[in-house]
């Protein structure tokens, strides 16, 4: 890992309105198979008291569904360090001398406490130019694969993660939730020492404008990045289970995202003339996280979709056929 920090605006800043940062960890259970988010964002000026710290702690199992939830907090009533973020309900800090992303959450009316230790086992990739993004921009730093200590407990359940691989990611920028903007993205771990896969494109609201997409791939001390026209991404059918939808009261004025249209197949087909990955992804369950922008009227709609995906690449001359849990995050 190399140094990342938040990125907070100057006083001066006369964006500083429009300022977002977030920290981001995927968890995936290869034993279980269950699916576990976790992320600490931060939304407005720091120097407005309408900004807002959100936190969110789901975890997905096969056989229970979704457990956890959503909180939201003013500046002052959480802990912000230069590589951390914490509430009363959940915590993410990034200690890059140790390579380790440390979280602890706490949702007792909802079946969900934890402490877990991810330590980086892939090299990092920062997008550090201001890709443009709604009325602003985004930028972008990624660790695509991490092991995994500790014990999560959700649903009467107690889970070791030493099987577990995990993904984080960190972006920050200024956008206001209900611009003209919406992302495409996903992270896929095969188990054991297997690869990892993370695309990622901006798009419209309406997703019919599209970015440049790029793939990453990392097998072990092998790594690749491909994109432009030799990437392509297919959203297919229409998945159709219902929602877990946070926080409910805000939910609860949004009865037309109740079915949005998200997809039921997820298909990624990249090649270069030496490189080439194939890979399906499908969806089992869904969950609805709605952002209420603190400065402005608008709200964005982050949906994460959790799953199994089956991969087929040749990279470096190594054929592969894999499996695994992953993640797809559609946002509009």
């Amino acid at each position: 890992m190399i140094d990342d920090s938040l990125r907070p605006p100057f006083a001066t800043d006369p964006d500083a309105g429009a300022y977002k940062d977030w920290l981001h960890l995927n968890v995936f259970d290869h034993r279980s198979g269950a699916v576990m988010l976790f992320n600490v964002s931060l939304h407005g000026s720091p120097y407005d008291p309408r900004a807002r710290v959100v936190g969110t702690a789901m975890v997905h199992q096969p056989d229970t569904g979704w457990t956890g939830n959503m909180s939201v907090a003013g500046f002052d009533e959480a802990a912000i360090g230069s590589t951390s973020i914490a509430t009363a309900r959940i915590a993410l800090a990034v200690d890059t001398m140790s390579e380790r992303v440390l979280v602890s959450a706490i949702y007792p009316d909802d079946s969900l406490e934890g402490s877990i230790a991810a330590r980086a086992a892939s090299s990092p990739v920062a997008i550090e130019e201001r890709l443009p993004f709604g009325s602003g921009w985004i930028s972008w730093y990624v660790v695509p694969r991490l092991t995994v200590t500790g014990t999560l407990t959700c649903a009467g359940r107690t889970i070791e993660l030493d099987a577990a691989s995990a993904y984080h990611d960190h972006n920050w920028g200024r956008w206001h939730w209900g611009d003209d903007a919406g992302w495409e993205w996903g992270t896929y771990a095969a188990a054991g020492a297997g690869p990892t896969f993370v695309f990622s494109r901006t798009t419209s609201r309406d997703h019919l404008r599209e970015g440049p997409i790029t793939l990453f791939v990392h097998d072990g001390p092998v790594r690749r990045r491909l994109r432009g026209d030799g990437v392509r991404l297919t959203l297919e059918g229409r998945f159709t289970a219902p929602l877990r939808r946070l926080p409910g009261s805000v939910a609860a004025l949004h009865q037309d995202r109740v079915q949005p249209h998200l997809p039921a197949r997820v298909h990624v087909e990249a090649r270069d003339g030496v490189d080439r990955v194939e890979l399906e992804f499908v969806p089992r369950a869904a969950a609805q996280l709605i952002a209420a922008d603190p400065v402005r009227s608008g709200y964005g709609f982050v949906h994460e979709l959790v799953g199994e995906f089956t991969a087929s690449s040749v990279i470096a001359g190594r054929a592969r056929t894999v499996g695994g849990l992953g993640v797809f995050e559609f946002v509009d």
